[in-house]
């Protein structure tokens, strides 16, 4: 079927950014899309909260220097001046002893007491052997060298061929920062990719929290949020296809090109119509949960870094904190303190259903652990669950998915995916795949004049 770009009807899955780029892309180009949102915000992962003068950013917390295609929509957005520096300080804690560090700095690494001299030069080893694999360590475009790489996990490479306190010191809150999962669960390649950058990773905030650049993509869009999809039916081979919602707003809708901009394993739960190849790729496609905890005090803390890597071998909950006023100066009120506390892959599998008491309390023991008596001075807690926090690249997972890959970039009966990218789950792929949807119709359709 021949779209017709004057009166074809788009639908998109999903008001996270991916879907929110996607909709401001073909708005541009002179459509109208409609976004179905199953929550009742926009932004998903990239969402925030203004709770009495403490801006608490539910998942993704900051925007690392290698996001050039969202810095610049930034920019487009009039909204540059709101991206602010971090001083980027890190500290790990290993037996109660915290080791500081400023992201990227050699000198500091250097300084470090973390690492033993033998470690520290296998460290030097492993990055200097990261760099020149130079574009094999693309996993938007994989070629031969690439799939070689992936043939094993990062933990079992690792243990192999380097000391043990890479895999622990280095490698696992790489994995937990990164990806929330662990170098068990991740190949070598995906170790190395992470590593790649680490000697000049910049990273930046939004001053007001990082759901304002959703809030503000979604101003005037066609939104329908408590709006989740249950079914989608093709009518014909080339569409057009039927919608059903459910919950609060049920319906049915007719659309003549459908956008998903959702985690990959649900494309299958809403469209069972998908090729088999498709269909086994997004099932295959493995996620790590993640329970973020948002914890305000009413005491400053001095000194702290602004992330903070917890060590298995010490901490069986928490994975990483993040003192908020790090962020910006709007973050937190003055003499007070936020700290987001992220839990570790296996404490978010084994507490995902837990009541939200259970898990503030497992958090806070930890917590009072680093800092003493930080529980007493609690003023508030919240709990935010992804039931599909991050994409884990498992062992030959990107080999599994090149052919399928292949057949995303061609327009499938009108069918368009976004989101994760299957391989990385981050803002800058998010962003960039949504536009590509989007620009995959504009393609195919054209440009539409308004009115």
């Amino acid at each position: 079927m021949k779209l017709n770009p004057v009166s074809s009807r788009i639908a998109i899955i999903g008001a996270g950014i991916s879907g929110l780029a996607a909709a401001y892309q073909l708005i541009k180009a002179g459509y109208d899309p409609v976004i179905f949102e199953k929550e009742s915000f926009v932004g998903g992962r990239m969402s925030s909260k203004n709770l009495d003068g403490f801006i608490i950013d539910k998942a993704a917390y900051t925007i690392p220097k290698t996001h050039k295609n969202l810095k610049r929509f930034l920019k487009e957005m009039e909204m540059k001046k709101s991206l602010v520096p971090t001083p980027g300080t890190y500290s790990t804690f290993s037996a109660g002893k915290e080791h500081k560090i400023n992201i990227g700095s050699s000198k500091q690494f250097f300084k470090s007491e973390l690492f033993s001299l033998k470690s520290k030069k296998e460290i030097i080893k492993l990055f200097i052997y990261a760099r020149s694999l130079g574009s094999t360590l693309n996993l938007a475009r994989p070629r031969k060298k690439t799939f070689k790489l992936e043939q094993v996990s990062a933990a079992a490479y690792l243990a192999e061929h380097y000391d043990k306190e890479i895999l622990e010191f280095v490698a696992y809150p790489l994995f937990s920062e990164m990806y929330l999962g662990t170098p068990e669960n991740n190949s070598k390649i995906a170790f190395l990719a992470g590593i790649k950058h680490l000697h000049r990773f910049k990273i930046f905030a939004l001053d007001k929290g990082m759901g304002v650049l959703p809030e503000r993509l979604a101003r005037g869009m066609d939104i329908r949020l408590n709006t989740p999809v249950i079914n989608i039916h093709r009518q014909a081979r080339e569409g057009p296809y039927e919608i059903q919602t459910g919950s609060e707003n049920p319906g049915t809708h007719i659309f003549d090109a459908v956008i998903f901009a959702v985690p990959s394993p649900i494309v299958p739960e809403l469209f069972d119509d998908l090729p088999g190849e498709l269909k086994e790729c997004f099932l295959a496609t493995s996620y790590a949960p993640s329970i973020v905890t948002a914890l305000a005090v009413d005491q400053q803390y001095s000194e702290t870094s602004m992330i903070i890597s917890l060590l298995r071998k010490d901490f069986r909950v928490l994975g990483n904190i993040i003192f908020d006023r790090h962020k910006g100066p709007f973050r937190v009120p003055e003499g007070k303190e936020l700290i987001t506390a992220i839990l570790c892959e296996q404490a978010s599998r084994r507490l995902f259903h837990e009541p939200n008491n259970v898990i503030i309390t497992e958090v806070l023991k930890e917590i009072d652990f680093l800092y003493p008596t930080f529980s007493s001075r609690l003023i508030f807690s919240r709990v935010y669950r992804w039931q599909y926090g991050a994409v884990q690249l498992q062992p030959g997972l990107l080999f599994k998915q090149h052919t399928a890959r292949k057949a995303l970039k061609d327009e499938l009966h009108n069918l368009y995916f976004a989101g994760d990218g299957l391989y990385w789950s981050g803002l800058e792929v998010s962003f960039n795949t949504g536009r590509q949807a989007a620009e995959q119709i504009i393609k195919k359709m054209g440009k539409r004049k308004r009115p």
